[in-house]
């Protein structure tokens, strides 16, 4: 027996050939010296089995058969315990799971009765063979995903190791639906070096799909489908076929925190672009109010891209109709810019197929107040002449009237008429009558008439004025009125416009709103 203080020499110096067994593999020099066959029978049989299978167990990197033309049958599984997350950004899906392995290995085999009737016991993953089973579609940097675990070893050499596991796997995100979207994915497992004729991979107790017994639910996935397959592949660099398993999960959004973020601000939103088609074109407020609700659907969409892979194939249809709603109120405030224009500039008279269209069989769909079409032609515009020119025809009858009036006066005293040689003659005879109004007595009576018919011819002077100057202000009503009319049949034809971008708009929503939300 080696005394401790000759070991000790023996480590510090570094002479390791007196142990060649351990100098090949690395072995503790402390277990070495443990499992010494002089110190074994201070053991329990626990301690004693461990020894005596790693003391014999020569070579931990070769498969675990006695004939190398065998193969090692692995049986693998995976039991999910928990989604952490799916970055659609980078396209990647995490889950916390436990893998399950078992295997035979012949070397490991021992009588239960010479170890006080011990079956199974518990070794070192990295003292014995294991299957390099790898993820084929990982996606980390990391360069070990499990985590150090014992196996259990039976007796008739079954080796049973189940370690916990982080992955990163990619998966193809469909983002069309976000965020009510169901997604696929798939985890692809297979020996990484050895083929089918050396190692056999199958599942484990045939259980095809993760195992959802220890399933911990997540707040943000739910899964809808679960399943699992077995494939054979032959590569182009080797000639052999390999075994993998392909694990399938569906995994459903559970659209709970996304409706407060993306979806209850879109449908206000889109109430507030109701609102805008029914404010006046006029109206500086409606200007003002497309251009907020544009800048908002913006900024929702810029919240959107953030979540979404840059690479995708399609775009989400949360994100068209944001597009949609930013075209509509885009257009709608274009169109308000040209009513306004012509509100305040003006504009020529409105051809006749604009007028049929939108201020007869438009405005009558739509319910609005019906546009007169009965007009008689009036003017360069054909419009209908304006009540209070009228009421100014009454007038000048009443001023003819009146003038008729004087004129007969006239006509009974002088017979005079109303043109520029009568009042030649009437002022001879205004003379005359002066000259004579000492001599006649009838002078007096004739001075009179005189002073009648100047009066007379006075106020047809006045009336003639009136006339031309009622004449004046009626052209003028006339021409304003026409004006006004032509900016309010375009005044007409915007609201027209708005209506109807309105039941468009309505109806856009509505299909968009159905299509993308389903349920």
């Amino acid at each position: 027996m080696l005394s401790p203080s000759i070991i000790l020499i023996i480590l510090v110096t570094g002479k390791k050939n007196h142990f060649p067994r351990c100098n090949l593999y690395h072995i503790d020099w402390s277990f070495e010296q443990k499992c010494n066959r002089y110190r074994i029978r201070t053991w329990n049989a626990e301690q004693r089995l461990i020894c005596d299978l790693l003391d014999s167990y020569q070579v931990r990197w070769g498969r675990p058969v006695r004939n190398t033309s065998e193969g090692v049958e692995v049986r693998f599984g995976l039991q999910l315990i928990h989604i952490s997350d799916l970055d659609e950004k980078n396209q990647v899906l995490i889950t916390n799971q436990w893998q399950i392995y078992e295997w035979e290995d012949e070397a490991l085999k021992w009588d239960p009765a010479h170890y006080d009737n011990l079956k199974d016991i518990r070794l070192p993953i990295k003292r014995i063979w294991q299957p390099d089973v790898t993820l084929y579609n990982y996606a980390d940097t990391r360069l070990e995903e499990k985590r150090d675990v014992l196996a259990i070893v039976y007796h008739n050499g079954t080796v049973f190791w189940k370690p916990m596991s982080i992955f990163k796997s990619t998966c193809q995100i469909d983002i069309r639906r976000f965020p009510y979207d169901r997604q696929n994915c798939s985890m692809k497992f297979g020996t990484w070096t050895y083929d089918q004729s050396k190692v056999d991979l199958k599942f484990y107790r045939g259980i095809k799909k993760f195992d959802l017994n220890a399933y911990v639910k997540s707040n943000e996935w739910s899964i809808v489908g679960n399943r699992a397959s077995r494939f054979t592949e032959k590569y182009d660099c080797c000639p052999e076929v390999y075994v993998d398993l392909k694990f399938f999960i569906s995994l459903e959004r559970r659209g709970g925190f996304y409706n407060y973020i993306l979806i209850l601000p879109c449908v206000l939103l889109s109430c507030l672009t109701c609102i805008l088609f029914w404010l006046p074109p006029e109206s500086p407020s409606k200007l003002v109010l497309g251009m907020n609700i544009f800048t908002s659907f913006f900024v929702l969409l810029l919240l959107l891209y953030k979540n979404m892979p840059s690479n995708a194939e399609h775009i989400p249809r949360i994100g068209a109709y944001y597009c949609l709603n930013m075209g509509m109120i885009a257009t709608s405030t274009f169109l308000c810019t040209i009513v306004v224009h012509i509100y305040f500039r003006g504009s020529g008279p409105m051809p006749a197929v604009l007028r049929k269209v939108f201020l007869e069989w438009l405005a009558t769909l739509f319910c609005m107040v019906p546009h007169r079409t009965t007009r008689e032609p009036h003017g360069s515009h054909s419009l209908m002449p304006p009540k209070k020119a009228v009421c100014d025809s009454d007038k000048f009858e009443q001023f003819e009237l009146l003038k008729g009036r004087f004129k007969s006066f006239g006509d009974k005293h002088l017979h005079t008429t109303n043109d520029d040689s009568n009042n030649e003659n009437i002022e001879l005879t205004i003379e005359h009558g002066r000259e004579q109004s000492i001599e006649d007595p009838l002078s007096e009576q004739i001075q009179q008439q005189i002073t009648a018919s100047l009066a007379f011819m006075t106020v047809e002077t006045d009336l003639k004025e009136i006339r031309n100057f009622l004449r004046t202000t009626k052209k003028r009503m006339e021409d304003k009125e026409a004006k006004a009319k032509t900016v309010n049949d375009w005044k007409q034809v915007a609201l027209v416009l708005d209506r109807t971008f309105f039941f468009i708009y309505l109806t856009a929503i509505i299909i968009s709103l159905a299509v993308m939300f389903p349920r």
